[in-house]
């Protein structure tokens, strides 16, 4: 067997099916790295193999056989000189085939071993998890090749070897981090893709898995859903070619009793409340139902009550005649309205409670519905995810504020006013667009930590993404849906794992690395260090243009025109902040 193996770093993307990305060759041409990083955080890198027959790779210690025959099994082990200890973990990782055609590495599967193609170049992931406690200074490790075939003894093959240092900066935990990271959930697609009875107890039990992987980046909002379809299936039932059910539900069951009054069952509610809580998801709660709910009035998804501005659907049970409704008054629905506000200040939540609004385009019935809701029901607050400009206008009107990309670059120079206008929080968030920089399949994974970078260069608060687990059908096999509206990848960060748990990705993982950044950014601060000497360094070294609207769709430019997709430039940026939180 003619046998290749290499190491690269944690933002190269391994690609397969045509001639051009089929051979990763500069995955095979370092033997070493060095890695740098701060404590309490995770120093990663990816080792390469590939061979002109089928084996396999392992990252583990139990028996191997393939069922196709007598395959050569190659198992990777990582060890660390000095840290005999160390929390060191290896993925296999799996590809998914992009818009293009061609396979992306992107999932970390949770499986220990995997069959690897002829002429395929088949990526593992390492990581080391580095404490608090550890002591600064440079270790050595090495990743350990050992082949055999069926009853052989193992070969060992020549190492790999790597550098790391680590920076005397401890990085907080993600619960105290100051990036303000709010991915919204969809609880109703976890369910299904699970396989899981709606807000039962396994449903529950695997929310848990997502919920504490969220943590785990710092999330700080908890959505909840408190009517019926409030996104209309995000339209799904335009898209013919590959049907698929992204529908959200209610949190909240509504009951009529025999007298006509309404009763309301907040326990899923407060089961998911606590289970964010638990895990210090608890910055903020995000409603959605309430607020611009979007319709398709063609297919029958538009308003139920004629009488209230907008398409919020109630279900309830009448007791009477046992049949399941839908309120059709505007009255019930203030009604229900109240009682919420009632519920959330009675809990002692109303101050972190944010009705929200999901890109709103009619100013007027904008303006009309928030006007409503603050008369129906005054304690509570307000934030917009706004992509129409105009909307800017509308600041003062809400507490929190998060724009799309292609709002903030329109007019930089006013988010200082912005943030003066502002009550609450200032957001960025990305979707469907623009096409870089984003976190899509097809993106460069530097992107996904230019994201948190370029929060703090813009001094917002943090970063909002719709799509945590807003899959296809069967998004395992494809991942692909609604193209060009929708490219791969917009819909996920992780994928649903066979045992109940997500599965991470290349992009949860750089993502994560993006948002120290903006970490070691605001340390720098607290230190007494020069933020806009170190903004400039930042901007000298990862900004490639000296205007800031470059980066709207209509300038057309590629990513590399606008900033930095080589990764040695994000580690160079990285370890100088290390260095400034010492100096």
């Amino acid at each position: 067997m003619n046998f290749v193996y290499g190491l690269i770093d944690e933002s190269y993307k391994c690609a397969y099916g045509t001639d051009g990305a089929a051979g990763n060759s500069e995955a095979f041409e370092n033997k070493d790295l060095s890695l740098v990083c701060a404590k309490n955080s995770f120093a990663a890198f990816q080792v390469c193999l590939k061979a002109d027959e089928p084996f396999i790779v392992s990252t583990g210690g139990n028996p191997v056989f393939s069922p196709k025959g007598p395959y050569n099994i190659v198992r990777l082990e990582c060890c660390i000189k000095d840290l005999p200890g160390a929390n060191i973990n290896m993925f296999p990782e799996l590809y998914m085939e992009d818009d293009d055609g061609i396979l992306k590495a992107d999932i970390l599967s949770a499986q220990e071993y995997i069959e690897v193609n002829p002429g395929m170049t088949q990526p593992v992931w390492v990581e080391i998890t580095l404490p608090a406690d550890m002591e600064a200074g440079t270790y050595t490790g090495q990743v350990n090749l050992y082949i055999h075939k069926m009853f052989q003894d193992e070969k060992r093959l020549n190492p790999l070897t790597f550098t790391l240092e680590v920076k005397d900066v401890t990085l907080p935990n993600p619960v105290e981090y100051k990036f303000y990271l709010d991915l919204w959930q969809h609880p109703s697609n976890i369910s299904r893709k699970h396989e899981v009875r709606l807000w039962s107890d396994e449903h529950f039990d695997v929310l848990e898995k997502y919920i504490e992987s969220l943590a785990a980046l710092g999330q700080k909002a908890a959505t909840v859903i408190i009517s019926e379809i409030p996104w209309s299936g995000q339209f799904c039932t335009k898209t013919v070619n590959y049907p698929s059910d992204l529908f959200e539900y209610s949190m909240v069951k509504v009951i009529k009793d025999e007298s006509g009054n309404y009763e309301y069952d907040y326990s899923s509610l407060k089961r998911y409340l606590d289970l964010c809580f638990k895990y210090g998801i608890d910055r903020e709660i995000e409603v959605f139902g309430l607020f611009n709910i979007w319709v398709n009035e063609q297919e029958g998804y538009g308003g139920i009550a004629p009488d209230y501005p907008d398409a919020i659907r109630i279900r309830y049970y009448d007791k009477k005649d046992r049949t399941y409704k839908y309120m059709k008054s505007g009255e019930e629905i203030k009604e229900y309205i109240k009682a919420l506000e009632r519920y959330f200040i009675e809990e002692s939540l109303i101050d972190r409670v944010r009705i929200c609004a999901d890109e709103p385009a009619d100013m007027e019935l904008f303006l009309k519905r928030l006007n409503l809701l603050k008369k129906t029901a005054p304690a509570f607050k307000y934030k917009a995810a706004i992509n129409h400009y105009e909307f800017v206008e509308t600041v003062s009107e809400i507490e929190d504020c998060v724009f799309s990309l292609n709002c903030v670059m329109k007019e930089p120079a006013r988010l200082r006013d912005i943030r003066r206008e502002t009550a609450g929080r200032l957001l960025y968030y990305v979707c469907c667009g623009p096409k870089v920089p984003n976190t899509f399949l097809a993106s460069n994974l530097v992107e996904s930590q230019f994201l948190g970078i370029l929060a703090g260069i813009l001094e917002l608060d943090g970063f909002l993404r719709w799509n945590y687990t807003v899959w296809p059908e069967n998004p395992r096999q494809r991942i692909r849906y609604k193209y060009p509206y929708w490219p791969a990848g917009d819909t996920n960060f992780v994928y649903p794992g066979n045992n109940g748990a997500p599965l991470l990705t290349l992009r949860y993982k750089n993502l994560k690395r993006g948002i120290e950044f903006y970490e070691l950014i605001r340390l720098v601060i607290e230190r007494g260090g020069n933020y806009e000497t170190v903004k400039e360094l930042i901007k000298k070294r990862l900004i490639k243009t000296d205007d800031l609207k470059d980066f709207l769709p209509e300038r057309k430019k590629e990513a590399e025109e606008i900033f930095s997709v080589d990764y040695n430039d994000y580690r160079e940026v990285y370890r100088l902040l290390l260095d400034e939180c010492i100096l």
